[in-house]
C-alpha cells in the first residue's frame, strides 16, 4: 500500500456546521411550542377548576332530633351517626356529646353501672352520667350541646354552640 494515498473522503466543514444549525433551530423551534402549549393547557385546565366549586358538603349543626314525647322522663337515647346521646330527666332534658375528648373515638352509654355513664372502647377512658372524666387518659369531660324546642314543638340541637354552664332545658 502507498502511504499517501487513503480512501477516506473530506467534507467541507462550512456544510456540516450548517446542517448542524438547521437541526439544532428546528429543535429549539419545536422544544419552545411545545412549552407553549403545555403551558396553555395548564392555564385552561387551571381555569377550568377555578369555575367548578371546591366545596366539602357536611351535615348542618343544627338538626332536629324529634318531638319531646319520644324522650320520656329517666330516658337516655342516643342520635345514630350524629355522635350525641340525649339525656331527659325530671329536671330538665340535654344533649351530651359522644365523642371522647381523648383522640375522637365514640364512648358507649353504660347501663348497668350506678357510677359510669359512659366508656371509651379505644383507651379505657370513663365518664360519669354528666360527662366528667372518671379515669382514663381523656383530658376534659364531655361537652354538653346547646337544645331548643322550636315553634313546631320539636327538641333541636346545635352542635356548633357548647353548653359552657351545662344547664339543662326545662320544658
Amino acid at each position: 500500500m502507498e502511504s499517501g494515498s487513503s480512501n477516506v473522503t473530506a467534507l467541507p466543514l462550512k456544510a456540516a456546521g450548517e446542517a448542524a444549525d438547521e437541526n439544532r433551530r428546528g429543535f429549539v423551534k419545536k422544544f419552545t411550542l411545545s412549552a407553549l402549549l403545555l403551558g396553555i393547557g395548564g392555564s385552561v385546565l387551571q381555569f377550568g377548576r377555578f369555575l367548578k366549586p371546591n366545596v366539602l358538603y357536611e351535615p348542618s349543626q343544627t338538626f332536629k332530633v324529634g318531638e319531646l314525647s319520644k324522650f320520656p322522663y329517666g330516658s337516655r337515647t342516643v342520635i345514630e351517626g350524629r355522635g350525641i346521646e340525649i339525656v331527659r330527666e325530671k329536671d330538665g332534658i340535654h344533649a351530651v356529646s359522644l365523642v371522647c375528648t381523648h383522640l375522637g373515638c365514640l364512648v358507649k352509654p353504660v347501663d348497668n353501672d350506678s357510677e359510669i355513664g359512659y366508656a371509651c372502647p379505644c383507651h379505657g377512658s370513663t365518664f360519669a352520667l354528666k360527662g366528667e372524666v372518671l379515669g382514663g387518659p381523656a383530658p376534659k369531660d364531655l361537652p354538653w350541646y346547646e337544645v331548643y324546642v322550636d315553634n313546631s314543638g320539636t327538641l333541636v340541637v346545635d352542635t356548633s354552640k357548647v353548653n359552657q354552664k351545662r344547664t339543662k332545658l326545662v320544658v
